[in-house]
């Protein structure tokens, strides 16, 4: 047990920087708390014990900041709670919902839909309430979650706990009880969610989830982060995870729970033949696959139809290439959101079209190390393919008559590189 006698020649520190008046440092205060652990002292100092009543405040207001490094509290995050009825928008279902499929496809964009449609979500009027976080491979943890911060002042290192933005962001659904909140995760196929979130994979589970929405009489009006916790949990018999203390020697430590009204979207990219979600995480999401449109719609209006039959045909000769030794051949399909703004009426739509499709073939290469010659090549190949080029219309198609012109005989990857880069950056190339 961790007692005040503990931190006596510390305490003696800061009782002589306000006041020795007091005579703590002269054996009175370890008198009274020599045998209460720090959590103790702290709830009195903060509740003002009659045991205390002969501390003045501006020496109760330094004790309380010293006992607060050892319970892991903070004075000041005593809140408010925001009791703003919003229910009718926590009617949307799907808590945790992973997009699925190759770069380009809208995937982001349907999480917007559902985040800003009236239907659902309706949080166009409150950003604040949407935390989007691009995981890339230095993310962790720490990063995300909690963490140790280390400072250096007066030559003086010292450790803090840094409370990372997932955290933070769950605190803040935790007091609005009543108005939805989303965590979207982007790309998260580089990383372990698991390790990323940690024991909060246990937490998201539609049955482990508090039901905060349902509490209609509150205690108080403030609380501190853990003591609305510890309310939520008394009052919904709500699952929880301990959450140990990173710096502070104080034994009792801390719970989390997962609160029903926060929404978790994330996106995964089919980039390589990694496993992108672990089994235990497919049990606790809603995967939705997102496939390349081709058609005009009210979520993928393409500018050219010429250019959607293009990529349309491009990825069934695609998908026919890599059929018979994949497990997964839709993982080579090419996203539609480059490809929409090309315009039939612009003056520079061929340049457009060999840009996007520059960016195709490099990426076939460097990014998903497909061969040239069993990859593109075959593609181009692909009997089904060349008859789709080779239809009556041709002639009046500028896309047909514009992939023909780089779709030269004996092609590898350095010629076909160089020739779309000769239709895209001549004007660069030719500098001397």
């Amino acid at each position: 047990m961790v007692i005040y006698k503990d931190f006596y020649n510390l305490l003696r520190n800061v009782i002589q920087e306000t006041g020795e008046d007091t005579e703590y440092d002269k054996g009175t205060f370890l008198d009274i708390y020599g045998d209460k652990t720090t959590s103790e002292i702290y709830d009195d100092l903060i509740n003002n014990a009659s045991s205390l009543d002969g501390i003045d405040s501006d020496t109760k207001a330094e004790l309380i900041k010293f006992f607060s490094v050892f319970v892991n509290k903070s004075i000041s995050k005593k809140e408010s709670l925001n009791l703003t009825d919003l229910r009718d928008n926590l009617n949307f279902k799907l808590k945790n919902i992973l997009f699925k499929g190759v770069p380009g496809t809208g995937k982001s964009h349907k999480i917007g839909e559902i985040i800003n449609d009236k239907n659902k979500l309706n949080l166009s009027d409150k950003p604040e309430n949407v935390l989007r976080i691009n995981i890339h491979s230095a993310s962790s943890n720490a990063d995300l979650m909690l963490g140790i911060a280390i400072t250096t002042e007066n030559e003086q290192v010292s450790y803090k706990e840094k409370q990372g933005l997932i955290f933070k962001h769950i605190q803040k659904a935790c007091f609005s009880p009543y108005e939805p909140f989303v965590l979207v995760l982007e790309e998260i196929q580089e990383n372990s969610l698991n390790e990323l979130i940690g024991d909060l994979i246990y937490l998201i589970e539609d049955n482990k989830r508090a039901k905060i929405y349902n509490i209609k009489d509150f205690e108080k009006e403030e609380y501190d982060y853990q003591t609305l916790v510890e309310e939520y949990i008394s009052k919904l018999n709500a699952h929880f995870v301990e959450i140990p203390n990173l710096v502070s020697i104080d034994e009792k430590n801390r719970k989390m729970i997962m609160p029903d009204n926060l929404y978790i979207f994330c996106t995964s990219n089919y980039r390589d033949d990694k496993k992108v979600i672990e089994d235990n995480l497919l049990r606790r999401f809603d995967v939705i696959e997102v496939y390349p449109q081709y058609k005009k719609t009210l979520e993928v209006y393409f500018k050219s139809q010429k250019v959607s039959d293009f990529l349309e045909a491009l990825n069934t000769s695609i998908s026919d290439t890599f059929d018979t030794n994949e497990i997964h051949p839709d993982r080579f399909l090419i996203g539609h959101s480059n490809w929409l703004k090309i315009n039939d009426s612009s003056t520079f739509k061929e340049k457009e079209f060999y840009k996007v499709l520059l960016k195709v073939v490099i990426e076939f290469k460097e990014i998903r190390e497909i061969d040239f010659k069993q990859g593109i090549d075959e593609i181009f190949k692909n009997k089904e393919f060349v008859k789709y080029l080779d239809t009556v219309e041709s002639e009046k198609n500028w896309v047909k008559i514009a992939f023909k012109a780089i779709n030269k005989e004996n092609l590898n990857y350095q010629l076909l590189v160089s020739l779309l880069q000769d239709k895209v950056y001549k004007d660069i190339l030719e500098l001397k």
